[in-house]
């Protein structure tokens, strides 16, 4: 019993000891587990940045090389800008991680943006991007640490487009993985109802921007390819599963393609379909296709997938998928999925609203609504100047008239139509204009109501032809003045068919 109680008061005494000495232990292992963390985060990051240029055709490209640290020669990407002014920066998150992962990554700004010379452009064919894409792999292919039959590229949105045109010319891209990439017929269509609905704007508005892009896409093919009676005729556009896209239907490298299930940018349903019919014309069945749920069109986390609306980084295992392909491409091409796909995305069902826009296909067509707008422009501004001059010669004039005849009162209205219609006729090309913004579209107030004006215009129109059918022809007036005037009237008579293709005849957008 002494010796019981003689070990417990020993035990007392060395309390305080123990607890000073298991404080320090917990102390040390603190330090540790830190300093352990620390060490693994510096071994994700092993690799170093190089600044770098690039050069195509005089034009200077500044970039990045991310290159892995350890043994050289090592495998690398090139990624390739999407639509808008982008830079490096817009790559950086995703090029670390593959070079933390031991695939180089070159990141560039694209022409015209940041430290890079050269002009901005952002029109298909996009050649002097493909061009430029084609450079940044000649570049890597010259570098010492880089393995020249292991290069990549890596592309998102338009940049899925320029790879698949790269890789289409060039035997040196062993790989490629692209996001949201298009591969359909009514992108923009589908991108354009998308992004009014998120600005709160009319399907007439949309409408109405969507005839203006057409006729744009018409100007531009008439000034490259000439005049052709056959753009007049109307267009057919094939299902997703019997399209052909010019760029992807001569790829025979593997790819790997992802979209964000609930991406605005494309519709993901017509581009998966698209995009298989495409590698199949190819004879390429070295494809995985994945879909991604609650992501959207840069495959980020999102609620809505909504345009221009806050995302929340990339879904867990995201950014792993694509590099572990990238190594199965790489030093074991025979284990890549054939033909595979993982996920599904309904069709958005764009081709029935698309091929809408063909019914007045020969009126909707560029070179027609040029040649109308043109001829308004001339007709309204010389009967306004005109009518304006009358009147402020009557204004200043001392002795006026006993009686003002009738068919000066008939040249009177036609030029007050003329002068209204041209006041409609500017404030539509601004309104088309403000609309046609592929980023903001907007559309003030006060333009909202130009339908209004339209209604106003047309009704005018049948005032003034119920009045000359009622009004004596005047046998004073010289052959050319009735042809003028008929020419005249003939201009106001067609701009009311303009105001209804323009949805102009109502009481508001």
């Amino acid at each position: 019993m002494r010796r019981w109680r003689r070990e417990c008061a020993c035990f007392r005494r060395r309390l305080p000891t123990l607890a000073a000495a298991i404080f320090v232990a917990a102390l040390v292992l603190g330090i540790a587990g830190p300093a352990a963390s620390a060490d693994e985060t510096r071994a994700e990051s092993g690799f170093g940045e190089h600044r770098v240029e690039l050069h195509n055709q005089g034009v200077k490209l500044s970039g990045s090389l991310l290159l892995p640290k350890g043994e050289a020669p090592v495998p690398a990407v090139v990624f390739v800008h999407g639509a808008g002014r982008q830079t490096r920066e817009s790559y950086r998150e995703v090029g670390q991680y593959f070079a933390s992962h031991g695939i180089a990554a070159l990141i560039y700004d694209k022409r015209g943006t940041g430290q890079s010379g050269g002009a901005y452009e952002s029109d298909e064919p996009y050649e002097n991007l493909v061009n430029d894409a084609l450079s940044a792999v000649a570049f890597l292919k010259k570098r010492g640490e880089i393995a020249p039959s292991q290069i990549g590229i890596w592309g998102l949105s338009q940049g899925a487009y320029i790879s698949a045109a790269a890789a289409s010319r060039s035997e040196d891209i062993q790989f490629l993985i692209v996001v949201g990439a298009e591969a359909a017929d009514g992108m923009m269509f589908y991108y354009r109802d998308n992004l009014f609905r998120r600005y709160g704007l009319s399907d007439t508005l949309r409408d109405t921007a969507e005839k203006l892009y057409l006729v744009e896409q018409d100007l531009r093919q008439t000034f490259q390819n000439g005049f052709r009676l056959s753009s007049f005729a109307s267009r057919s556009y094939p299902s997703p599963g019997e399209y052909v896209h010019p760029a992807w239907s001569h790829v025979n490298r593997p790819v790997l393609a992802m979209w964000g299930q609930l991406d605005q940018h494309v519709p993901v349903g017509e581009s998966v379909a698209g995009l298989r019919n495409s590698l199949a014309r190819a004879n390429n069945e070295s494809w995985t296709f994945i879909i991604l749920p609650r992501t959207n069109h840069d495959l980020r986390i999102s609620e809505t997938g909504a345009i221009q609306s806050k995302s929340h980084g990339y879904p867990p295992g995201a950014l792993q998928t694509m590099t572990d392909w990238a190594w199965n491409a790489i030093d074991r091409p025979s284990e890549i999925g054939k033909m595979k796909q993982e996920g599904v995305a309904p069709d958005a069902g764009i081709l029935p609203k698309l091929a809408s826009y063909e019914r007045l296909r020969w009126y909707g067509n560029g070179t027609v609504q040029a040649g109308l707008w043109i001829l308004f422009l001339i007709s309204f501004s010389a009967n306004a100047i005109a009518g304006a001059g009358c009147c402020l010669a009557r204004l200043f004039r001392r002795r006026r008239s006993v009686a003002w005849p009738a068919s000066n009162g008939v040249v009177g209205l036609k030029r007050a139509i003329s002068a209204f219609n041209l006041l409609i006729l500017v404030a539509l090309s601004i309104a088309t204009l403000l609309v046609f913004d592929q980023l903001h579209p907007s559309c003030p107030i006060v333009l909202m109501y130009l339908p209004l004006l339209g209604t106003v215009s047309t009704l005018a129109t049948v005032a003034l032809l119920i009045i000359l059918g009622r009004t004596p022809r005047d046998y004073d007036w010289t052959a050319e003045r009735r042809i003028r005037f008929s020419l005249d009237v003939l201009c106001v008579v067609l701009f009311v068919p303009y105001l209804f293709y323009w949805n102009l005849i109502g009481l508001r957008f």
